[in-house]
């Protein structure tokens, strides 16, 4: 729900009418690329044996992936184009591609493709969509990726404890109070690039600097052993709240 409240948000920004096929392309997309990223390499080594719950994974997956082909089928070639890349750097996070190693075990890169391919989902796809192309699109997709890798932050640190030393994650590399740190630097980085936008609208800068401040305090509450729902739920949850607030905000106050 994440991503699909994010495409939502760049709908409002730039006042676009987005059809309901995008919206469920985003949302039928990051449950594809999840579960494949996720079970894709347990499922290659454990084909002859493989548990219930892992076929019935692979019976939804490919439910949803027939979907997801359905919708893509109504959107525009340009759109595509863009999906198609996105969904390349999806498989290299899996399969190897430089020195036999794929992106997530490059030291220090996954976070930056997870915030790459975000960002172009939620920001360059409905836009082009839209053929709305304007001047500060690259400032919004800027801000989105720094967005997306502060929202990362909590569930680095949820998992420095699992995961391999091979990553070089945030939180292994510099700690989890500077990478908090980190974190907060990008949140303000980004309410600086707003102040790039022209016209000023305070009904879309207001929900940014909330936004910004909910993630800033889960930042501070992050640690490793967090409770089981934090990341997962809360954090997560951020994106959608944005786009509540902001609705609210653009469309009921004004």
């Amino acid at each position: 729900m994440g991503v699909t409240g994010l495409v939502f948000v760049t709908g409002i920004e730039y006042d676009i009418s987005l059809p309901g096929a995008l919206y469920w392309v985003a949302f039928l997309g990051t449950i594809t690329g999840y579960n494949f990223i996720k079970y894709a390499e347990l499922a290659g080594f454990q084909h002859k044996s493989l548990l219930r719950s892992l076929q019935n994974l692979q019976v939804f997956s490919l439910a949803v992936f027939c979907l997801l082909v359905y919708f893509l089928s109504q959107l525009d070639f340009k759109v595509l184009v863009i999906l198609g890349v996105l969904g390349f750097l999806t498989l290299l996070y899996v399969f190897p591609s430089i020195n036999q190693k794929n992106f997530r075990s490059m030291a220090g890169v996954k976070v930056f493709i997870v915030a790459l391919v975000w960002s172009a989902l939620t920001v360059l796809v409905p836009v082009y969509y839209a053929h709305n192309v304007s001047p500060d699109v690259w400032i919004c997709f800027t801000q989105r990726f720094f967005i997306v890798l502060a929202l990362i932050v909590p569930f680095e640190i949820r998992d420095l404890s699992q995961d391999k030393p091979f990553l070089v994650t945030f939180p292994q590399l510099l700690g989890v109070q500077k990478t908090k740190i980190i974190g907060g630097v990008l949140l303000i980085l980004t309410l600086l690039f707003e102040g790039l936008k022209q016209p000023f609208v305070f009904g879309k800068t207001a929900p940014l600097f909330i936004i910004c401040l909910v993630i800033a305090y889960c930042l501070y509450l992050s640690r490793v052993d967090q409770s089981k729902y934090f990341a997962s739920f809360w954090v997560e949850g951020i994106a959608s709240l944005w786009a509540i607030i902001l609705w609210v905000s653009y469309f009921v106050l004004t």
